[in-house]
């Protein structure tokens, strides 16, 4: 059993990536992280780093960019491997990033849509048969994603 702790439980995708954690067999969600706590949840919820009493097996963060950093903190000196779908990075935000998937498993992807990676491998085939071709794609979300479009996303999106 996996034990998972949710960055940005409060937020929509955090609620949505819990459900989808106590719905699988193979994981329990362990705690969660947000700075806004509220509601009530059926796993703890700590709003400070200083105050995480849970060690998880990973961390799932969907939040924004400054809580991402703060839990990485988090995962590093506790080495737990985290999955970061949080966008709006900096570059020197992408940068530490990196420096910390030296010490810790990372996986980061700016969308996590099965969808958008089935629409990336057929652009990746078809663009080569476009060359001549003046294309604009315009990006567009969801009407409550905080950064939306995302910022700095040219090289996952």
């Amino acid at each position: 059993m996996l034990e998972v702790m949710v960055n940005g439980c409060s937020g929509k995708m955090g609620q949505i990536v819990c459900d989808l954690v106590e719905q699988n067999e193979g994981l329990v969600l362990k705690c969660g992280f947000d700075k806004n706590v509220t509601g009530e949840f059926a796993f703890p919820v700590f709003d400070k780093i200083e105050k995480i009493t849970e060690k998880p097996d990973i961390i799932i963060d969907f939040s924004v960019p400054v809580a991402t950093l703060a839990i990485l903190e988090y995962a590093i000196s506790n080495h737990i491997p985290i999955v970061i779908a949080t966008t709006g990075f900096t570059t020197e935000e992408e940068k530490i990033i990196e420096e910390y998937s030296k010490k810790i498993p990372i996986f980061k992807s700016a969308n996590m849509s099965y969808d958008i990676m089935i629409m990336k491998k057929l652009l990746q085939w078809l663009a080569p048969l476009l060359e001549d071709t003046d294309i604009e794609i315009t990006e567009t979300h969801h009407n409550r994603k905080i950064d939306s479009p995302s910022r700095n996303c040219s090289n996952a999106c």
